[in-house]
């Protein structure tokens, strides 16, 4: 009888424990392009959440070119199933825990598909074991993705996800600094986005076919819904093209995407504060 009553003790201390081990709040962290040397502007955002909280940095190849160590498209499918696996790894040890996601560029292009199959019932993480996401300068962002800020004309770069966020919603917030190309890519920039959609599918995840196709559908039908097949030509013209690309550079030269840690999503309040105040408010 002692020997049993030993037995079932320690069973109960163990179960104890690791009950202990689990945080109430688990926030996965994906940092942008050539961000292996650490979770630059995501620091600030996840800093400092609580005791209650645990904070993964979730590394990838973080690359963006065919020179690197991998395209756009394979990067970020790779922080994708990154974020999945330790998010399952971190749920099946801890049932109780919730998961919130965040991310800046590359990383919110990646956190926010994980959050859109979650959402929308594509994944095996359930919506409710998620209570909240948040994303930096998400090159996928829609005009129907709830933004904190000043409200935007433009999508982002890669195109909207096509069914959104779904049952995440309203769990889900993005940020996005209106000179932002990446987040904020005027719909008539045809060659801008044609060049973000090639981005994106230099590396096809099945996952996202349904994406890709109605993406490039999207591009097509507006060009020919604003000026017939004349309109396609216009756009690929040298005049057209020189025109977005200077624009383009000038935004990559000014710095802007680079800028959320002093963007005021409100007055006094940046968006790198904003975002580290909802994380910190979830647990």
């Amino acid at each position: 009888m002692a020997v049993i009553i030993g037995i079932v003790g320690a069973v109960l201390s163990a179960g104890h424990a690791a009950a202990a081990d689990c945080p109430k709040l688990y926030v996965l962290a994906v940092p942008g392009t050539w961000s292996n040397d650490g979770p630059g502007l995501l620091g600030p955002v996840t800093s400092g959440l609580g005791p209650e909280t645990k904070v993964t940095y979730v590394g990838y190849d973080a690359t963006a070119f065919p020179w690197e160590s991998a395209i756009y498209g394979k990067s970020k499918a790779q922080a994708v199933d990154n974020v999945k696996g330790l998010a399952t790894t971190m749920l099946r040890r801890c049932p109780g825990t919730k998961i919130a996601l965040t991310g800046y560029s590359q990383g919110a292009d990646a956190a926010g598909d994980v959050a859109s199959e979650i959402g929308t019932g594509r994944e095996r993480i359930r919506p409710g074991q998620v209570a909240g996401v948040v994303l930096l300068a998400d090159p996928r962002r829609s005009s129907k993705d709830p933004l904190v800020g000043p409200p935007l004309t433009g999508q982002g770069s890669g195109g909207p996800r096509v069914n959104g966020m779904g049952w995440l919603t309203a769990r889900t917030r993005t940020i996005c600094i209106p000179t932002d190309l990446y987040c904020n890519t005027p719909r008539d920039y045809y060659l801008t986005r044609i060049v973000g959609y090639l981005a994106e599918t230099s590396d096809p995840t099945p996952s996202q076919m349904a994406q890709y196709q109605a993406e490039a559908g999207a591009i097509v039908a507006e060009m020919l819904t604003g000026g017939g097949p004349g309109r396609i030509v216009e756009e690929l013209s040298n005049a057209r093209a020189r025109q977005q690309i200077i624009a383009f550079n000038r935004f990559i030269q000014s710095g802007s995407h680079g800028d959320y840690t002093r963007f005021e999503v409100k007055p006094g309040v940046t968006a790198v504060q904003w975002a580290h105040d909802y994380l910190a408010g979830l647990a």
